[in-house]
């Protein structure tokens, strides 16, 4: 019979006489940082990157598709200045060639593409993005009516307190210059 370490035993609820064996690492961070893992966890992310797979596709469309349209503005952004960039440089002298400032940046758009499709759609990315759309649902949001009442309330505040408060500048500078405080 095994070993029972009564902290296990505690921690996932089971009942005296279970037998739970004893893990043979002292430490989570030493079995995380094992070279075996590494590269288990190396393979299966590449073995990810390269799949086609779409993970729970029919949920959590709208969060998905509104991430990958903010990370490709971020990519195409910065793009756009690389090709700007490589248009500059004149050595070596097949950089500044017309195919190589539109080749390279639509090449590096496509693995962009291809990243992002598979940022969304990788499991506890996704799984995260289909809980924040639950989330967004359950929110109950204002009707128009009342947006445009409390952004005219909030807007006529602002001016009134802008207002006030150039008066009250006014008269202090005024008061002030009269008897002699500050120079105007």
């Amino acid at each position: 019979m095994a070993k029972v370490d009564k902290k296990q035993v505690s921690d996932r609820g089971s009942r005296p006489g279970d037998s739970v064996a004893k893990s043979s690492s002292s430490s989570p961070l030493k079995s995380a940082s094992s070279s075996g893992s590494v590269r288990k966890t190396a393979s299966r992310f590449f073995a990810n990157f390269l799949s086609s797979d779409r993970y729970k596709p029919n949920q959590g469309f709208i969060a998905r598709v509104t991430t990958a349209a903010g990370l490709g503005l971020i990519f195409v952004a910065g793009l756009w200045r690389f090709s700007e960039t490589l248009s500059a440089v004149t050595t070596p002298g097949w950089v500044s060639q017309p195919y190589s400032r539109i080749g390279i940046p639509m090449a590096l758009a496509g693995l962009a593409a291809w990243f992002v499709f598979r940022l969304v759609n990788q499991e506890d990315f996704a799984e995260f993005l289909i809980a924040t759309e639950a989330e967004m649902n359950k929110v109950s949001w204002t009707t128009w009516s009342d947006l445009k009442r409390a952004t005219s309330v909030v807007l006529v505040t602002v001016v009134l307190m802008t207002t006030y408060l150039w008066l009250v500048d006014q008269v202090w500078s005024t008061l002030l210059t009269w008897i002699g405080v500050i120079r105007i």
